[in-house]
């Protein structure tokens, strides 16, 4: 009797695995219906994690809010982490020269906002970026800020961190967005570019559709920094 339940318990879990529509999407390992009734700036607004408030302010202060609800537009929206990890960065560097010195956003919005109004652009790319439509080898973007290119690519991971199973034979796949620091000539192949040329970056959640667009979310910076940092700190040729 045990051993039919279980069989049964396996069987009503692979119609539910096989029920899930591709465009479905995870996030923390919960599935989501993919299509949200919401703009993209209210859907990240909504977050019960509250983690994208600092990266809001940020919006709402360049008065940006409209480019990341453009028609059609997709955001690869950084979270809040990774604008902690960008201003513990130039912390750092501000104490080279004195140690008293701290950044903290009321900094940022003091002294940068004219450069962030502009920088907000590189993570939105004027068009529809989707799963189903990418490769392993990536595809050439431009991003809302015209002399910024990107590439996003969708690969096959073996890594058991990111959902490998060595017992499966199929290998998930993985979206990254590399943000390039200088013009490169095609044929491009993401997972090739060095990191003089791009900053590449694991999406955690993609496949949102909202009312206006597109958005994924970029792994989660970290303090020490081994996680994604704002992209405005990076220097382009």
């Amino acid at each position: 009797m045990k051993k039919i339940k279980i069989l049964l318990a396996f069987v009503v879990l692979a119609s539910v695995i096989a029920s899930c529509k591709h465009d479905d999407y995870f996030v923390g390992g919960t599935l989501h219906n993919a299509k949200v009734n919401m703009t993209t700036y209210d859907y990240l607004k909504s977050n019960k994690d509250q983690l994208f408030d600092t990266l809001l302010l940020i919006v709402d202060k360049t008065g940006t809010k409209d480019k990341i609800n453009q028609t059609g537009a997709t955001f690869f929206a950084p979270t809040d982490y990774s604008i902690r990890a960008y201003l513990l960065n130039k912390t750092l560097e501000a104490q080279r020269k004195d140690p008293a010195k701290r950044y903290t956003i009321d900094t940022l919005i003091k002294y940068d906002l004219s450069h962030f109004t502009d920088s907000v652009s590189v993570y939105i790319i004027p068009g529809k970026v989707e799963a189903k439509a990418l490769n392993e080898k990536g595809t050439l973007f431009q991003t809302a800020k015209a002399s910024v290119n990107s590439v996003v690519s969708f690969e096959y991971t073996d890594d058991v961190n990111l959902g490998y199973n060595p017992n499966s034979a199929n290998k998930p796949q993985i979206m990254y967005y590399t943000f390039l620091k200088k013009t490169l000539t095609p044929p491009i192949v993401a997972s090739e570019i060095s990191a003089s040329d791009g900053v590449r970056t694991r999406v955690q959640t993609s496949g949102i559709e909202t009312t206006t667009g597109m958005l994924h979310v970029l792994e989660n910076g970290k303090p020490d920094r081994t996680g994604h940092i704002l992209y405005f700190s990076q220097k382009r040729n």
